[in-house]
């Protein structure tokens, strides 16, 4: 230390402690620089506990420094708090940038972790930059970007517990890596042609092709022109990828996954999105942000896009190239891809390298020797709004954790629902939602889900004291509660969970109405809800009223074949003699028969109070079809109908019943004049949707009324359909209500793991569970 500085009075030492996220994001490097401008020694280091730095110099320029890292982070760290002390002097020379330590188990709960992110600006120049050493390398990132999660084996984030532990760095590379002034300064995936991965291309036998180094790109890009179906190693996963242009190849695709009609992902550039899809300020950014997530797009009237890509719908799912692999391709093949996650329907993605199985679902594999450690599903959302409103929550988003609106002691894990897989850990005073899982409905997916339960506990030393699964005495995750020995176990009801998701995501803590619509859930009086009115807070819900129940035959079949429901609504309203039932049974000759017998018994089936099943009775009386190929088809072209028309301040009837402290939305009025009104199918299935919003919100009213509440939640499954939540939200908020909606979280089942753990943190708070967690 110089003597002017010793002499000085005004020369401090202060300890500074940021948490956050701070690691993988060029956290470090940036402070170094900042310590250079403000003239400050001393040291900056990783830790388990966060970045902790000291620094020494001038009182006024410590102070000037830490207001810097506050107000001008890195653009993908997130602050969540920065803790400064004074401590003794020490006179260092310099500032420096120090090794990683561990700090022990406890305090890897507070870290945070990067999701993966997009390929920056930055790295999308030097791709294309002939002079550039990583010109049109497939591996190009930064600590701009790049892949976090997906790579990450331990914390704290460095090299070594990474994927790319086994990628010794060359001289360049290193060179980079060490340079506090570099943009790849402690970037853990650098790399470049001389030391990094490199690609390969299997063909249909799973035999390696023989090539040079840049072939592989070259040969993958010419197979999908010439109408070949690629499996393509990503950041969470393999993709299938072929042309969206071509109707027999996307068929072809259908055929080899098993997926019959539900909508495949696009991939495209910013202008091929814009000549296929009509793209908002608000969609655009969602496209460019650093998540790149498929964003739900209004389709043009005429587009290159195959018709069997998103049959009968009015949107269409587009995302970026994220990956600098992705942008080579579409370079090359210069139009719109298909980019599906590789999975047989009903699987988890693929992300190892499972030639065999890959062969399976494609003509050839490009791939690489990248390790993806653990899996994740693109995520998929659209607008609201202007706002974002989620649809499934998984890469870009995932591990960033939502802040709850209180302190919890202990740590919940709350597995989730069967369908939309998702789960939540919540302790301190945040709630961690995992990636999305699928449909925990066979092993190989409940297995997933516990692979990833897994991980989380081991990044970031979690221990759940309370374990908290769906109400669903068959749901084959809960088998996963029974591993944790040392935890307690509760059980959530599935709508419940829903409105716990909305309370979670918005940090309420007062009473609200809570409006929860979806498929189907095991109910509490062991019948099928689905349409569901509460009142109360996050400490407890009551139910107040529901949909009217009505007889569900063949069960969990007549999700997949809608003219069920249908033929029981109509028994509903005309009995089994009448001329309507019969010319709706004819087509379905001794089927419907024998159906319309059991319904007269009530026989092979339950009572369900199901909103998602009334879409699917209304889509089947009008004609839409009777059958759906993956859940929510039949409604999702009801909606695209609905969306046609516009028919102002009309709907169909509707009645509240009353009694037993239960309030009942019969719609059986509606279906009824939907089946004598003689206006186009457009003007009905509109007319439908503002009839149910009207039910809604005079369900709302009346519970406001006799409790004072004024504030209305909207969630469930049924809610992702925007028609419809506009519908009702501009109601309620014509009757004076506040009404929240969904954005960070799905609305659909896939928020419910967020729900039972916020749900079960209010009842162990307060006091409704009887053990000590």
């Amino acid at each position: 230390m110089n003597d002017s500085k010793a002499a000085s009075t005004d020369i401090k030492r202060s300890r500074v402690v940021i948490k956050g996220i701070v690691q993988g994001v060029g956290f470090r490097p940036f402070l170094y620089r900042s310590a250079q401008t403000y003239k400050l020694s001393g040291f900056v280091k990783n830790t388990s506990q966060g970045v902790i730095l000291e620094v020494e110099g001038n009182g006024k320029d410590i102070t000037d420094f830490i207001s810097h890292i506050r107000l001008h982070p890195p653009p993908l760290a997130l602050i969540e708090s920065c803790e400064s002390g004074e401590i003794p002097l020490e006179f260092p020379e310099t500032f420096e940038i120090l090794s990683s330590e561990e700090n022990g188990e406890s305090d890897r709960r507070q870290l945070l972790i990067s999701p993966d992110i997009a390929i920056c600006d930055n790295c999308i120049a030097e791709l294309f930059q002939p002079e550039n050493r990583r010109f049109r390398y497939p591996f190009i990132n930064c600590t701009d970007c790049g892949p976090r999660f997906s790579i990450i084996q331990g914390l704290p984030y460095d090299r070594p517990k990474t994927s790319m532990k086994d990628f010794a760095m060359c001289g360049p590379c290193e060179k980079e890596y060490r340079d506090p002034y570099d943009r790849r300064y402690h970037a853990q995936p650098i790399s470049c042609y001389r030391c990094g991965p490199t690609l390969s291309v299997y063909d249909s036998k799973n035999v390696e092709q023989e090539m040079d180094a840049a072939s592989p790109l070259e040969m993958a890009a010419q197979k999908i022109k010439e109408g070949s179906i690629a499996a393509v190693k990503g950041l969470g996963g393999y993709h299938l990828a072929c042309l969206a242009s071509l109707e027999e190849t996307v068929v072809r695709l259908r055929r080899l996954k098993g997926r019959e009609m539900k909508p495949f992902a696009l991939m495209g550039t910013l202008e091929m999105i814009m000549a296929n899809a009509h793209v908002s300020e608000k969609e655009k950014a969602l496209l460019l942000s650093p998540a790149a997530p498929v964003v739900l797009l209004k389709r043009k009237e005429t587009t290159a896009i195959a018709p069997a890509v998103a049959p009968g719908l009015a949107e269409l799912g587009f995302m970026l190239p994220y990956t600098p692999l992705h942008l080579l391709l579409l370079e090359k093949i210069r139009e719109p891809l298909v980019m599906t996650s590789a999975n047989i329907t009903g699987e988890p993605i693929i992300y190892k390298d499972d030639m065999i199985s890959l062969a399976g679902l494609s003509d050839f594999i490009l791939s690489h020797d990248r390790e993806i450690h653990m899996f994740e599903d693109d995520s998929v959302v659209t607008v609201f709004e202007d706002h974002i409103y989620m649809v499934r929550r998984s890469k870009g988003y995932v591990p960033l954790p939502m802040r709850m609106p209180f302190h919890f002691p202990g740590t919940i894990l709350a597995l989730g629902p069967m369908l939309k897989t998702t789960f939540t850990f919540l302790y301190n005073d945040k709630a961690m939602m995992g990636q999305y899982i699928g449909d925990t409905d066979s092993p190989a997916a409940v297995e997933a889900e516990r692979k990833a339960i897994a991980h989380f506990i081991d990044l970031f030393s979690l221990e759940p004291s309370l374990v908290v699964m769906d109400k669903h005495p068959g749901y084959p995750n809960r088998q996963l509660a029974g591993e944790f020995k040392h935890a307690k176990v509760m059980e959530i009801q599935h709508h419940k969970a829903h409105v716990g998701a909305l309370l979670a995501e918005t940090g309420e803590l007062g009473r609200i109405i809570g409006i929860s619509m979806d498929g189907t859930g095991y109910g509490d009086d062991g019948n099928i809800w689905g349409g569901e009115f509460f009142v109360g807070d996050y400490r407890g819900l009551t139910r107040f009223g529901h949909l009217k129940y009505l007889f569900l035959p063949s069960g969990d079949m007549a999700a997949k074949e809608p003219w069920r429901f249908a033929l029981s609504v109509l028994y509903s309203l005309y009995g089994p003699s009448s001329e309507v039932v019969k010319r709706f049974t004819a087509p379905f000759k001794q089927k419907g028969e024998f159906l319309l017998e059991a319904i007269e018994k009530k026989a092979g089936g339950i009572l369900t109070s199901s909103c998602g099943r009334l879409f699917d009775a209304a889509a089947s009386l009008l004609g839409l079809g009777h059958f759906n190929s993956y859940e929510g088809e039949l409604p999702m072209r009801l909606q695209a109908l609905a969306e046609k028309s516009r028919v102002p301040d009309e709907c169909y009837g509707f009645s509240i019943e009353t009694g037993e402290n239960m309030r009942r939305l019969n719609f059986l009025p509606a279906l009824h004049d939907i089946i004598g009104d003689k206006r186009d199918p457009e003007e009905k299935a509109y007319m439908f949707h503002r009839t149910l919003a009207k039910g809604f919100a005079a369900m709302a009213a009346s519970a406001g009324n006799e409790s004072g509440i004024r504030t209305v939640g909207l969630t469930g499954g049924v809610f992702q359909n925007t028609l419809l939540l506009k519908l009702t939200r501009d109601l309620l908020a014509a009757e004076g209500f506040s009404v929240l909606i969904h954005s960070e979280a799905p609305p659909n089942d896939g928020g419910v793991s967020l729900g039972q753990a916020f749900l079960a943190a209010g009842q162990v708070m307060a006091g409704g569970y009887d053990k000590e967690i």
